[in-house]
């Protein structure tokens, strides 16, 4: 599906991920760290001291400035983000 035709367009290129990793706030940044920990906007809001509502809108706010449409793809992004320069091993 391309931009052009109203589809989302994801860039999955290195220099393009932390750029954009970088443009997060530090509230979204955190939102999304405790997602990728697993936890629920619930959670995610009583450990912050806000509300679920205001989680999910930082994880909305996340979302669409990684190019991303869920919680998980952005989550995902974050993680390719800071996996960027460690070194890659094939040994479990």
């Amino acid at each position: 599906m391309s931009a052009a035709n109203g589809g989302v367009r994801l860039d999955p290129s290195p220099s393009s991920s932390n750029a954009v990793l970088t443009d997060l706030t530090p509230r979204q940044q955190a939102c999304l760290e405790l997602a990728a920990e697993g936890l629920t906007s619930a959670a995610i809001a009583e450990r912050l001291g806000v509300s679920p509502r205001t989680v999910d809108e930082h994880l909305t706010s996340a979302c669409e400035a990684l190019g991303v449409r869920t919680r998980i793809q952005a989550v995902a992004r974050l993680a390719q983000g800071e996996r960027r320069g460690e070194a890659r091993s094939f040994r479990p």
